[in-house]
Parts: C-alpha cells; sequence; structure tokens
C-alpha cells in the first residue's frame, strides 16, 4: 500500500502492511511477550557468536524485539517507516526508513542487522531490492531474518484478556492463490469485544515463497547465507520452536559477498 505521509514532506512511502487493530490489543494477540523472547533468544545467540553489539532493527513495528535486545545489551536503533512503538518501546531511538525507496534517517555504522516477520511482507523483486538497500545499511556487517515457507491452519478465533475487558479476534474469511515460487494468503480479522462490538479489522494479503525461492532472492541481492536455523511454527501458540533439521521456517544468518 502507498501512502503519502505528513512526516516526510509529501514523499509518498511504501507501507505494505498496517493494522486496523488497536495497538495494546495487537501486541497481546500477535506480539506478546512470550513470543519475542524466544525470537529474540535466538538473534541474542546469533549476533554473541559473531561478535556483534551495535545493531539495526528494519520493519520494527511495536518495538518490542529491540527493547527487549537493549535489555540483553545490544545498542540498538529501530527503524521502520513509520514510527508504530508502543509502550516501553518508545523509550529506544528510533528512525524512519522507508526501505523500498531507500529514503532513510539512518546514520552510523552497524555490526548487524535483524528483522522479524519482514521479510514475509515483500513480493519477489521488493525482497531482493530490500535486501540490497539494506545492505547498503549495514554493510559488511551480518543480517538475520525469519520465514515462514509454509501456510498453517490458523485457529479461527483467539481470545485475550486486557485490563478486565474480553477481545476475540475472528479470522472472517481467507483465499490461497498460487503464485510463481509459492501462494500467495489473503485474510480478514475482526477484533470483537465482549459486546460483539467491532473494535478492530485487519484485512491482508502477503506471499509465502517456497525455501528455495527465498534462497534465491538471497543470493540475487548479493549476500551468501552464513547459517540457517531452523524451527517450527506454532500457529495456535504464535510462536516459534527451535528444530533439529530443516523444518517449515528458518531463522537466515546472511552477510554481503
Amino acid at each position: 500500500m502507498f501512502i503519502s505521509s505528513p512526516f516526510l514532506r509529501g514523499v509518498v512511502v511504501t507501507i505494505l502492511w498496517q493494522t486496523e487493530i488497536p495497538r495494546q490489543i495487537y501486541a497481546r494477540l500477535y506480539c506478546s511477550w512470550r513470543r519475542v523472547r524466544r525470537e529474540v533468544e535466538i538473534l541474542r545467540d546469533v549476533f554473541r557468536k559473531y561478535g556483534a553489539r551495535r545493531l539495526i532493527e528494519f520493519g520494527c513495528g511495536l518495538g518490542r524485539h529491540g527493547y527487549l535486545m537493549a535489555r540483553e545489551g545490544f545498542d540498538v536503533l529501530l527503524t521502520d517507516v513509520e514510527d508504530w512503538r508502543f509502550g516501553v518501546a518508545k523509550k529506544l531511538p528510533f528512525a524512519k526508513l522507508d526501505i523500498l525507496n531507500d529514503s532513510s534517517e539512518v546514520n552510523g555504522v552497524f555490526d548487524g542487522g535483524y528483522a522479524v516477520n519482514f521479510l514475509i511482507i515483500f513480493s519477489y523483486n521488493d525482497m531482493v531490492k530490500a535486501l540490497k538497500n539494506i545492505g547498503k545499511v549495514i554493510g559488511r556487517g551480518i543480517f538475520v531474518a525469519d520465514y515462514n515457507f509454509e501456510l498453517y491452519n490458523e485457529p479461527r478465533e483467539v481470545e485475550v484478556h486486557i485490563g478486565g475487558r474480553i477481545y476475540r479476534a475472528v479470522l472472517e474469511s481467507e483465499n490461497v492463490t498460487h503464485i510463481d515460487g509459492g501462494v500467495l494468503y489473503g485474510y480478514r480479522i475482526k477484533v470483537v469485544d465482549s459486546m460483539d462490538r467491532v473494535v478492530g479489522v485487519e484485512e491482508a494479503s502477503y506471499p509465502v515463497y517456497k525455501k528455495e525461492v527465498v534462497l534465491r532472492a538471497i543470493q540475487e541481492a548479493g549476500f551468501k547465507v552464513l547459517d540457517i536455523i531452523w524451527a517450527t511454527w506454532d500457529p495456535v501458540k504464535y510462536m516459534y520452536r527451535l528444530a533439529r533439521r530443516e523444518s517449515d521456517s528458518a531463522f537466515i544468518v546472511m552477510a554481503r559477498v
């Protein structure tokens, strides 16, 4: 989706995904601290292995990953096309970065960068373009990104309790269209309160590419794969479990050639 941002003096910025679900509810539904801690443990171990301390996060969203990475002792700069940080993540430094248009307020030298639930939003060509621009930012640093290579049997309804109130996220519709190298998954979710009043809606679509296609995009963008950490995605608990062998998801560690 393309929208005109009042923060960038009329420049059209590239927003490929957004939600109308209130941030507090979205955070509890889809970005719980439990989920984020699991992903941060993986990132932490990778960056410690490579001795990277000064990091940049691409597509930070609510900012919870960056907050916990900072708690682990890393120096983290959060970036996104707009500032969607929530809660304690607002304490961290932030810069606007439109990774497709190469429009950036980012300055500095980084040991590495990472992106969680980020590459999945891009078409093949945009993924290559985004990775090339990421490479310009991190230079010779390492980059880590996760990817889900399969679709999952998503729960039809999820309930959360916030401040004594009950909210339900209902998967109203979903559709799958075959595309070159994978599928395009579309969905519509509505969130209702205990009185069945709609408080938020998310309607979007994104491509899901096969492993070979994603690895080809990485190579085309000028990166080489250093390591692949396999994981299995649990759609009910909404979090990763590490896998001992090749699985449906992965954290891919890479560096520019």
